[in-house]
């Protein structure tokens, strides 16, 4: 296992001239497009012990202020980066000086060179930017250019890293195989805030990239280890959706486990995915998973997750579904601690 710890003083800031990002990645594009007719509003939520949850347009953004400067985890979109950058200088009187990616997908990142910060992520982050990347989507290619140089983590890491910040000590874990390849959760030890970036879409079908990385084995594994990390007070940052509980992602171990056994049973039964849709054998989380206008509905779900089952069917390098990265058992329902 690869380890970092970084201080603020070991860090050289990012001086690059600011350059624009292209949002056309992922289901960051559908985002953008879904709400370019809409105003954005940027809503600032005060967490405690100077932390702060951003949410506008793209995924959900976290805060840490104080006298070392101004942390900030994930940057959206980067036609918003003014607005995001006014409510940060709002709430904390600065500019971001470090900033992590929790993953690489445009809703993320596309504000990264906005932002003039020194730039952290897990290694497949900057393979990714730093290239072209075509994502298949429901059969759909989506090509993706490479980000200007300015967008690029210049810190990366394996496994985890450290950071002590105003205060906190910053764990910054790699959940592999889940959302995508990179994803990392980032909790802030004394604030008692938990971000996990699109591995935990709150009370939500969940996007998983499987055209870069992501698998529904991983992510379960990853929900379990951020079930582990969590205690009945933290507070939790979801990639999309309100801020949430440990009880929230209990509940989404809960419904990824019942779509995978649900699949499990259709391709036992000689169905294919198009049979399945028609069956609707996700029908009883539909109402509460993918309610209207939710970017991801029954139908898609079932789709990804039939593709993924059957692309790492043969496969022995993921984890196995349920599992958590470490090897405990999978979060059943009326186990834990989740009342």
């Amino acid at each position: 296992m690869i380890r970092a710890t970084i201080s603020t003083a070991a860090l050289v800031l990012a001086t690059s001239p600011l350059t624009l990002f292209s949002p056309a990645m992922a289901h960051g594009a559908l985002h953008l497009a879904q709400s370019a007719q809409q105003e954005v509003t940027i809503e600032a939520t005060d967490l405690g012990s100077g932390a702060y949850m951003l949410t506008g347009q793209g995924g959900n953004i976290g805060v840490l202020t104080g006298d070392d400067g101004v942390f900030v985890i994930d940057s959206q979109f980067a036609n918003i980066a003014p607005q995001n950058l006014a409510k940060i200088k709002e709430i904390s009187g600065g500019s971001p000086t470090i900033l992590v990616n929790t993953h690489w997908h445009g809703d993320h990142t596309g504000g990264n060179a906005n932002f003039g910060a020194t730039i952290i992520a897990h290694d497949n982050v900057r393979a990714r930017v730093s290239t072209d990347q075509t994502l298949v989507l429901l059969g759909n290619e989506r090509n993706s250019p490479a980000a200007e140089p300015a967008a690029w983590p210049v810190i990366t890491f394996d496994d985890d890293l450290t950071l002590h910040l105003n205060g906190q000590t910053i764990r910054v874990v790699h959940l592999p195989a889940a959302h995508t390849d990179g994803d990392a959760m980032i909790m802030m030890e004394e604030a008692n805030v938990l971000h996990l970036g699109d591995v935990f879409f709150n009370a939500r079908f969940p996007f998983i990239d499987v055209s870069t990385g992501g698998t529904l084995a991983g992510y379960i594994a990853a929900l379990n280890v951020a079930y582990e990390a969590a205690n009945d007070e933290t507070k939790v940052i979801p990639g999309h959706g309100v801020l949430a509980t440990k009880e929230d992602i209990a509940a989404s171990i809960t419904m990824l486990e019942g779509v995978r056994d649900a699949v499990q049973t259709a391709r036992s039964e000689g169905m294919d995915a198009d049979d399945a849709v028609a069956a609707g054998i996700l029908a009883e989380w539909a109402e509460d998973w993918a309610p209207e206008g939710s970017f991801m509905s029954a139908e898609n779900f079932t789709r990804i997750v039939y593709s993924d089952l059957e692309r790492v069917e043969a496969e022995t390098d993921v984890p196995e579904a349920g599992a958590s990265a470490d090897g405990r058992e999978p979060l059943s329902e009326g186990s834990g601690d989740e009342s």
